[in-house]
């Protein structure tokens, strides 16, 4: 199976991270299409194991951005929906590019 067939219809990628980021121990590719976070990672040749964690975009209350490391500078993004709470890490140049794309689908309370 391909990153494809986990799309709903008509939903397009807006967004891809360029490298992995770490989520639940393992490291996934982030995406963020017009409809929902797709967090997406593909093992296996022969006997394919796909994983997908997907969240609704309507779904996310806030964000959180930090970096941190003496040595091996690395950023932490927490994202926040309505039931829980989402937490990545990975080079400070891929979470940040993540944090700065999903900042434009927040809704603005007026």
């Amino acid at each position: 199976m391909v990153l494809k067939d986990f799309l709903l219809p008509n939903e397009a990628i807006k967004y891809q991270s360029l490298g992995k980021v770490r989520y639940l121990g393992d490291k996934f590719y982030f995406y963020i299409t017009d409809q929902r976070i797709l967090i997406y990672r593909g093992k296996g040749k022969v006997f394919k194991k796909d994983r997908v964690i997907t969240e609704r975009l309507e779904a996310i209350k806030s964000l959180s951005y930090r970096e941190g490391g003496l040595v091996r500078k690395r950023s932490y993004l927490s994202v926040e929906t309505e039931g829980k709470r989402l937490f990545f890490e990975g080079k400070i140049s891929d979470v940040k590019g993540i944090w700065q794309e999903l900042q434009k689908y927040l809704k603005r309370e007026e």
